[in-house]
């Protein structure tokens, strides 16, 4: 898992930003809005919080922005490099370092909150992985602490890929994104983002791409109740004002 998906982020660093279309900022405010009202409602105030797959910092920057004390990890050091840049750019004090969600040993500190958000988890492939990263969250939380997880609702449908769209710019750039599942009946599927951006001289073209595994909210409850969590609940995306439908459990 690791260099493949470590490799897709860092390649996708610079332009991560464009999954949003031109309307990142929004949805840095909008998700952090979201998670800091569950977060005060679960923790009572606001919290201590691990972001252990922040990428580029969109949930990390909302929730410090809200007056949370942010740590934020992930696996890809471009992305934490762009993070830096946007905190730093939105006014938002978070720290930030190097961490493969599936060992956590390097972050030193304990937490009120860990999260991870925006279908990270199912980037592991088998269920030994996820078993490693959820026990590697468990062991960064505080008696009674929240762990927060937002993944894409399986149980539904296979994800559709949204259509193309255009990004006015400047520069102009299409971006176009698919989802090819192996097979009718697997779980596993590759997403490839295309964006084709307009040069002096024409369009240029940029290719990422990135596996992952359709996940069952009944085996990320299993497996989060095997990594010691209780009180496991999911709540859904509309009830949560989130994107995503989010489990949370308690240490």
């Amino acid at each position: 898992m690791a260099s493949s998906v470590r490799e897709f982020y860092d390649g996708l660093a610079a332009e991560y930003h464009l999954v949003y279309g031109d309307r990142w900022d929004d949805a840095v405010q909008r998700q952090g809005a979201a998670l800091d009202t569950l977060i005060r409602d679960l923790h009572g105030d606001a919290a201590h919080v691990l972001d252990c797959s922040c990428g580029i910092g969109t949930q990390a920057i909302g929730l410090a922005l809200r007056g949370h004390r942010v740590h934020a990890t992930d696996i890809s050091e471009p992305s934490l490099e762009r993070a830096r840049v946007e905190a730093r750019r939105l006014g938002a004090s978070v720290s930030f370092a190097v961490a493969d969600f599936r060992d956590l040993a390097t972050v030193a500190d304990t937490f009120d909150v860990v999260l991870s958000c925006d279908n990270a988890l199912p980037h592991l492939l088998d269920e030994a992985e996820v078993a490693s990263a959820l026990r590697a969250m468990r062991s960064k939380l505080r008696p009674g602490g929240v762990l927060i997880i937002s993944i894409r609702d399986y149980d539904k449908e296979r994800p559709p890929a949204p259509p193309p769209y255009l990004v006015a710019g400047p520069p102009r750039r299409l971006v176009v994104r698919l989802h090819d599942w192996d097979a009718p009946d697997s779980p596993y599927y590759t997403v490839r983002f295309f964006f084709i951006t307009e040069i002096a001289d024409g369009w240029e073209l940029a290719h990422h791409d990135a596996r992952y595994r359709a996940m069952p909210r009944a085996e990320l409850t299993a497996a989060a109740a095997t990594a010691g969590f209780r009180d496991i609940v999911w709540r859904e995306a509309d009830d949560v004002g989130y994107h995503q439908p989010v489990m949370t459990g308690r240490a």
